[in-house]
């Protein structure tokens, strides 16, 4: 195994190469959605004062990772289809590994996804398209197992830009591991459904998102639609009117409790 992988990573690698990293990084996705899921399901147990939608109850939950494969299939194939262009010489020659270089690549492409993000999740609201994200609609209040609860079509659109972006910065494939490794926890720890870490980085003046960003967008709809950042809802008016506050209701300390959604 780890021989194919090092062929995969030699240019001139086959298509049983390929196949070996694909096998790979469907192995990794799986075990951080075990891991991540388990963890969230623990702490959810633990801190019932955390929910956000407190009146609202998914009963699906379990059922929703009858659509995990096609999900992790669609986004893996994305992923080392993005890793094995790179390694064959075929998009943009990465910069070596540096501790200034590596860290603002990474930094830019996680700001890059998240303006594709944006764009394409306004693109699956628009009517003719939605047809293909109304089953991540279903989950009214999401859960972590609410992350790959989504068509094909729609995984696709979303994780596509992992395979683009090695012909458009030439990001070292480590950092680019690291972000979909951070790309698969954030996306879980946003459909969490319960606000274990709130700050004020998460609010303004900070651009960070939190847990209430996409857990709001689940429950209003029409607000939300980034990944990472809150940048893009607050310049183009998407950004629901009560985030920053509810956001602050649940940082330590806070007196404000009514604030949270009920």
């Amino acid at each position: 195994m780890v021989e194919r992988l090092l062929r995969a990573m030699s240019p001139g690698a086959g298509l049983l190469d390929f196949l070996v990293l694909f096998g790979v990084v469907i192995a990794v996705i799986v075990a951080i959605l075990l891991g991540t899921g388990l963890f969230f399901e623990v702490m959810n147990a633990r801190h019932p004062e955390r929910k956000v939608q407190k009146h609202r109850v998914n009963s699906r939950k379990w059922q929703e990772l009858a659509y995990a494969p096609g999900s992790i299939l669609t986004l893996s194939l994305c992923f080392a289809g993005g890793l094995f262009a790179q390694w064959q010489g075929w998009g943009l020659t990465p910069w070596p590994l540096s501790w200034w270089s590596s860290p603002l690549l990474l930094g830019i492409s996680i700001v890059l996804y998240d303006a594709w993000f944006y764009w394409v999740h306004r693109l699956l609201h628009w009517r003719p398209m939605y047809r293909f994200h109304a089953l991540h609609h279903k989950s009214v209040a999401p859960t972590c197992w609410t992350n790959h609860h989504e068509t094909v079509v729609e995984a696709l659109l979303n994780q596509l830009y992992y395979f683009v972006i090695v012909f458009v910065l030439p990001i070292p494939w480590q950092m680019l591991v690291a972000q979909k490794v951070y790309d698969q926890i954030s996306g879980m720890l946003g459909h969490a459904g319960y606000e274990h870490f709130a700050s004020p980085l998460g609010r303004s003046p900070w651009p960070l998102a939190s847990t209430v960003f996409h857990d709001q967008h689940h429950g209003y709809f029409r607000y939300n639609f980034a990944h990472t950042f809150s940048f893009w809802d607050r310049w183009m008016g998407s950004l629901h009117p009560s985030y920053d506050a509810t956001v602050a209701s649940f940082e330590p300390g806070s007196a404000d409790r009514q604030v949270r959604q009920g």
